[in-house]
């Protein structure tokens, strides 16, 4: 994107757990994290309504890194609907969404998986501002907790194996809204061990709620 530098890629260990640990998280919570939401997944069967194994995933996956990072001064709230992590420093927040199948991948550029919502492309329409300008203009009255700042999102996809599902997720902060709702660009991305799950049906063609999915799509016109 013009004005913005070349995406900075985080994917050896000693990068990915030092960047992580200036933003206040670990590689073993999340894992921690993704390994209990996907636990909660996994009670899924064929009968059950396909939406319902990636709508338990997002979420879990929500309320999980709420309750590991709650008790050392995070804080949950959720401008507009969009559910988020807020940084005890008050400087950035955290949300979660599926993404491509180039997920995970440092070579590769991922998108959402899914067109999101207005509320969502605004945060990532401030995070360009922040970028580019150093603020965001906002009327005051309409402004809510979390808005003004900086958020990243907790990307994952899953991919069938021969033996299960591996999971692969990567931590990335957009830089633009993107076409057709679809997140695309990004600044800055940390990429994350990939977790094999063994000895049970995967679930990988469902989809999901995706914060947003009730928001209507916006779309830039050229």
């Amino acid at each position: 994107m013009e004005g913005l530098a070349m995406t900075v890629v985080h994917a050896e260990s000693p990068r990915v757990r030092d960047r992580l640990a200036r933003l206040g998280l670990s590689v073993e919570a999340i894992e921690d994290v993704l390994r209990r939401a996907e636990a909660e997944r996994s009670f899924c069967t064929p009968l059950d309504p396909v939406s319902l194994p990636g709508n338990i995933f997002w979420g879990r996956t929500i309320r999980f890194l709420r309750e590991t990072y709650k008790p050392v001064g995070w804080t949950s709230i959720s401008p507009s609907n969009v559910p988020l992590l807020l940084a005890p420093s008050g400087d950035f927040a955290i949300t979660a969404s599926s993404g491509s199948a180039e997920t995970g991948y440092a070579a590769l550029t991922p998108s959402t998986r899914y067109p999101k919502g207005n509320a969502v492309m605004k945060r990532v329409e401030a995070n360009r501002q922040l970028l580019l300008f150093g603020e965001v203009e906002t009327e005051p009255e309409q402004q809510d907790a979390g808005d003004g700042i900086p958020t990243w999102f907790l990307l994952y996809h899953h991919s069938k194996t021969d033996q299960g599902t591996r999971l692969h997720a990567e931590l990335s902060l957009p830089n633009d809204t993107g076409s057709r709702g679809k997140i695309s660009s990004w600044y800055e991305r940390i990429i994350l061990p990939w977790i094999d799950f063994e000895g049970f049906t995967p679930f990988v063609d469902d989809v999901d709620d995706d914060q947003g999915a009730i928001d209507i799509p916006i779309e830039r016109l050229s």
